[in-house]
């Protein structure tokens, strides 16, 4: 039987549990069971703060999460403040020589500005997940969390 995990990858994790004071090895061995790691709302202030960010605009907060329905991975959110389009990227691997390529621009609705796209895990390996809006109405280029999916045999 196979099985779909996500988990947020190393880097942004590290960042997120050294701003709340927890180690590294607390927040990479809890992968949920193709569900989004769940972010402690203060560490999420924290690592979208100007001094990491290299500007002084304020940046939008993309809400974002990795979701299974039906045996399907969606990755969604909610733009606040304003409205996307969110662009989707994807990675096939880790190091720095794979780059990011485009996945999919997805546009938000509602009146809460949702967003939601379906992702995929691949069969052998990993694939990371992030997207972003672009810079406009005083706000800088806001970026959601990057996710790692892969299957896992049982």
């Amino acid at each position: 039987m196979r099985q779909t995990l996500t988990t947020l990858t190393t880097t942004k994790a590290a960042s997120v549990a050294a701003s709340i004071g927890l180690g590294v090895a607390a927040v990479l061995t809890v992968p949920a069971q193709a569900a989004s790691v769940p972010v402690d709302g203060a560490a999420r202030t924290v690592a979208s703060a100007p001094a990491e960010r290299g500007t002084d605009l304020p940046m939008r907060d993309l809400h974002d999460k990795i979701v299974k329905r039906h045996g399907r991975l969606y990755f969604q959110g909610r733009v606040d403040p304003g409205h996307g389009p969110v662009i989707v990227q994807k990675k096939a691997c880790s190091s720095k020589d794979c780059p990011w390529r485009k996945f999919k621009a997805v546009k938000t609705h509602g009146t809460e500005n949702r967003w939601k796209v379906r992702i995929y895990a691949p069969k052998h390996g990993n694939w990371y997940w992030r997207g972003y809006v672009k810079a406009s109405g005083g706000y800088a280029k806001s970026w959601t969390h990057v996710y790692k999916t892969y299957t896992t045999r049982f």
